[in-house]
């Protein structure tokens, strides 16, 4: 997992250039004084070329790209930088988990016992705690909200109101869990009662969005939901119920379904409605491989709900930042860098833009340089500083 931090050097005189090992860094070289990237007057450094470079458009990089393996990269070499720091935005995972006694079941068998390691019960909550747990989730954020909620079903529990469910168990725990804050509460939940899943997901929804709102559109937050059957017990407790539940928030916030069982096709129609096309689902025949599988499914979620949204660092008091004096690289692990150009609509998939030209707030890599990075979980984004931007004019 990539992640974003910002290294900056700032000398009047002569420097050596050098290569740093962080993931957003900030360097610059010069024969001489030169202003800051925040200064009014223009640069007096050499910018090394015009920017054109060796990508193809479909990754990283495409035209206006800059390798910068030689002098003629576009990222200005003799420009100055300022001290900052930016940092990925953040994910926040809120994991709704079906607790219903028919988790208690070992495989296809209709033996119960949550105990036992090949219980599907035991079998998710393990991956759930191997996810939270893994250095691979750091920087995400993850809340709980298990249901049914205690008490007695049928339709007049607790169980079947929405505001059972809009306080997590567990909330806002930075991962990876070193204190084992959601694996401790896992571990102290029973498998009982039904599946009301239209009212866990309204809860969820209810406390998503306010988690949406305190991130002020400078973060994601997606739902979980892991669930071993279809809604029942409650009144108006449907699929197609739960379904307008998620598709009223797919918009900025997804649902994600995980199906532990063969027969729960009907859950792709509420992963639709969620806005993330199918639902996961695993099969219980063989019962000691659910939690590999569904630890699989957590993985490819994590992938897909990482942002390559990043801050934009802020200069140093009493000055302002030009924005066509920034721009992005990345290295991939074991190569060199490379300058991605900036693509104010992304029409090149392999560069980067801000999300709004004349006001921004944040950068973001366009697809094609998304996906490159994603994939390459030990690159390296860095942001450059002080530089005129390479690719499309900013404004």
């Amino acid at each position: 997992m990539l992640r974003a931090w910002i290294m900056v050097n700032r000398r009047p005189t002569t420097v050596v250039c050098a290569t740093t090992a962080v993931f957003l860094a900030v360097a610059a070289c010069g024969s001489e004084a030169s202003p800051t990237e925040f200064d009014e007057r223009p640069g007096t450094g050499q910018l090394g070329g015009d920017g054109k470079g060796k990508g193809n458009g479909n990754g990283l990089g495409g035209p206006g790209a800059g390798d910068d393996d030689d002098d003629d990269d576009g990222t200005g070499k003799a420009c100055a930088t300022s001290t900052a720091e930016a940092e990925r935005l953040p994910l926040h995972m809120v994991v709704v988990l079906d607790k219903s006694g028919s988790m208690c079941i070992l495989g296809d068998s209709n033996s119960r016992d949550c105990n036992n390691a090949n219980s599907r019960w035991k079998q998710v909550t393990g991956a759930l705690s191997s996810f939270f747990g893994n250095a691979g989730s750091a920087g995400i954020t993850a809340s709980l909200i298990p249901f049914p909620a205690n008490g007695s079903l049928p339709s007049n529990s607790a169980a079947c109101t929405a505001a059972s469910y809009q306080t997590p168990a567990e909330a806002n725990v930075l991962l990876p869990d070193t204190q084992n804050q959601l694996t401790a509460r896992m571990s102290s939940l029973t498998g009982a009662g039904g599946t009301p899943t239209r009212y866990a997901m309204e809860g969820a929804v209810a406390y998503a969005q306010t988690v949406e709102a305190q991130l002020a559109g400078k973060g994601k937050v997606v739902i979980v939901l892991a669930t071993d059957g279809v809604p029942e017990y409650c009144s108006n407790n449907t699929i197609a119920t739960t379904s307008s539940v998620a598709q009223a928030v797919a918009a900025t916030i997804p649902t994600y379904v995980i199906g532990v069982g063969g027969a729960l096709t009907d859950l792709n129609a509420l992963a639709v409605a969620g806005g993330t096309n199918a639902a996961f689902i695993i099969s219980t025949a063989n019962a000691g491989a659910v939690g590999q599988s569904f630890a699989a499914a957590m993985e490819t979620i994590r992938g897909a709900s990482l942002t390559c949204e990043y801050s934009i660092p802020a200069p140093p008091e009493g000055k302002t930042l030009d924005y066509n004096k920034v721009n992005i690289q990345f290295t991939p692990d074991g190569g060199t860098p490379k300058t991605l150009p900036y693509s104010a609509d992304c029409a090149n998939v392999g560069g980067w833009r801000y999300d709004s030209a004349s006001a921004p707030t944040k950068i973001l890599l366009c697809d094609g340089a998304c996906a490159t990075a994603k994939a390459d979980a030990k690159g390296k984004i860095d942001v450059v500083l002080g530089c005129q931007t390479v690719g499309d004019p900013v404004k």
